[in-house]
């Protein structure tokens, strides 16, 4: 039974204590193992960098990480002065979008790819259609199928006529009126193509294996879809002038329905006519398949164009040298590759960013500091004093406080400038007296502070003062018609002190902060 606390709440008894410890300390371990692995895959990606390494180099792993790499460590932060670039990990996620720095990247000038891709794949829908535009079952209608059957030479041009009408229809008609002046256009586009990939390839390891594969096919090939536009619109005149004939046949059979010679010549000429229809369809559908891979070719190439300006993974871009601190605002484009290649209204909306926010600091070398210094270990300055009518030289103790400025400078920071711990050692510390003459009093030494707080300082301390001549005693009388100047003369006394002093400019900060100016990452200009 688990027993209670006075106040009521329950105890846990020492043998479920062990176990609940167990499990705490267990957490607390796999906590600090999950942030050790974080910073050991931090410290992994910026091992990874080549380019810029000893500049500051901010890494992005797809889809949002970043981290800030200099000389292959991880860093907090950007330090002003120093070159920034921008580089995307080699990642798989990399190879999904166009990543681009928002800011640097310019706004294309259109290159009427994406209105070839849209007419050339309407070509290709409409090319299909024709070859689809036949009567159906449904709609033929059989003479004779009601009535009795007449036989005249007149039934056999009706025949021939129900044979025409069911191949060429109002929907082929339409469709070859529609396509002969438009797919004239593809060869002019196919000559385009061969030249945006003749540029493409030209640029060393730019353009994509899929790329290559489509620059290579059978429809840029030189005068390739030309012969087939060719083809197909020597059919469809062909088709053109058959049809003529057999209009002008059917209106003579029509005049002479006993005529069976007359008959004969309409036949001929509807069924020369409606194999010429399925010869123009027959080029068309052979024309269909260049027109198809032609629209993909488009879609590589807009893709590869778009992707021109798009930052390379492994390969550094720079950014800019910050000024003067704040904090700084990254933000990267992602653009899907596909929406990217089909260049439709959804691109943009599928277009997004991710945004890394990190504080840019100033190098700060030097801390000035007020404060108050003890000093010691220095002989008694001689001084005259009047005994029993007698002057008498005794020793007049130097004062024990002292109010200092100080001037300390952080040697650490030349090697670490944003490390918070680079502020703790002040070499050399130097020490000007406000309420002692700063040119007798000499303070050199070295402390430990914190930047932005204060310090503790010591060192030797050095005065310049009258001494006792050839060790001629104090608190003696002075000799008859002898001067204090006789017996003593200008001397450098050192002593040393110690002192404690808070930082001035972190005083000031504490009453007014400073507002943090908010930078642009890609220009490094004040937003």
């Amino acid at each position: 039974m688990m027993s209670t606390k006075p106040n009521g709440a329950p105890c846990t008894p020492a043998s479920m204590r062990l176990p609940v410890l167990a499990a705490a300390a267990l957490s607390a371990v796999a906590l600090l193992g999950l942030e050790r692995s974080a910073a050991a895959q931090d410290a992994s990606v910026c091992r990874t960098v080549r380019d810029h390494a000893r500049d500051t180099v901010i890494v992005l792993q797809p889809p949002s990480t970043f981290t800030i790499c200099r000389g292959g460590e991880v860093e907090q932060d950007v330090v002003t002065g120093r070159p920034v670039y921008f580089e995307l990990a080699a990642t798989p996620g990399s190879a999904m979008f166009n990543f681009r720095v928002h800011g640097q990247s310019s706004e294309w000038t259109p290159t009427g790819l994406t209105a070839w891709q849209e007419l050339v794949a309407g070509l290709a829908v409409n090319l299909e259609t024709l070859g689809m535009s036949g009567e159906s079952i449904a709609e033929v209608s059989l003479p004779g199928a009601e009535g009795p059957a007449v036989a005249s030479p007149i039934r056999q041009v009706a025949a021939a006529r129900a044979r025409y009408v069911g191949a060429v229809t109002p929907r082929y008609l339409e469709g070859l009126r529609v396509l002969r002046p438009a797919v004239r256009e593809l060869p002019v586009i196919a000559d385009v193509m061969r030249h945006w990939c003749s540029e493409l390839a030209g640029r060393p390891g730019s353009a994509t294996a899929e790329l290559q594969e489509r620059c290579g096919g059978a429809e840029l090939r030189a005068g390739a879809v030309g012969k087939e536009v060719d083809a197909m619109e020597a059919a469809a005149a062909t088709f053109e002038l058959r049809r003529s004939r057999a209009r002008d046949s059917i209106l003579t059979a029509t005049t002479r329905p006993d005529d069976a010679a007359a008959a004969a010549e309409a036949v001929r000429a509807l069924d020369e006519a409606r194999g010429a229809a399925d010869s123009t369809v027959s080029e068309a559908r052979q024309l269909l398949v260049s027109a198809q891979e032609l629209a993909r070719d488009l879609l590589a190439v807009r893709a590869e164009i778009r992707s021109l300006d798009a930052v390379r993974p492994a390969v550094g871009t720079y950014l800019t040298t910050f000024a003067g601190s704040g904090n700084a605002e990254l933000e990267i484009d992602a653009e899907p590759i596909d929406i990217a290649a089909a260049g439709s209204a959804s691109a943009l909306r599928s277009s997004g960013k991710t945004t890394a926010r990190f504080p840019v600091v100033a190098p700060h070398y030097l801390d000035l500091e007020l404060g108050v210094g003890a000093t010691a270990g220095l002989p008694p300055i001689p001084t005259l004093a009047t005994q029993a009518s007698a002057a008498v030289i005794q020793g007049k103790p130097v004062d024990e406080f002292v109010g200092l400025a100080l001037v300390e400078f952080e040697p650490a920071r030349v090697l670490w400038p944003d490390r918070p711990l680079a502020g703790l050692l002040r070499l050399p510390v130097i020490g000007i007296p406000f309420t002692r003459d700063p040119t007798q009093n000499f303070f050199v030494g070295a402390g430990l502070g914190w930047t932005g707080i204060g310090s503790i300082a010591a060192g030797p301390y050095l005065l310049r003062e009258l001494s006792m001549r050839g060790g001629y005693p104090l608190d003696r009388p002075l000799p008859a018609g002898t001067s204090l100047d006789a017996v003593t003369e200008p001397a450098l006394q050192v002593g040393y002190f110690v002192s404690a002093s808070v930082d001035v400019v972190g005083l000031f900060h504490l009453f007014f902060p400073v507002h943090a100016a908010a930078l642009d990452a890609a220009t490094g200009k004040e937003k």
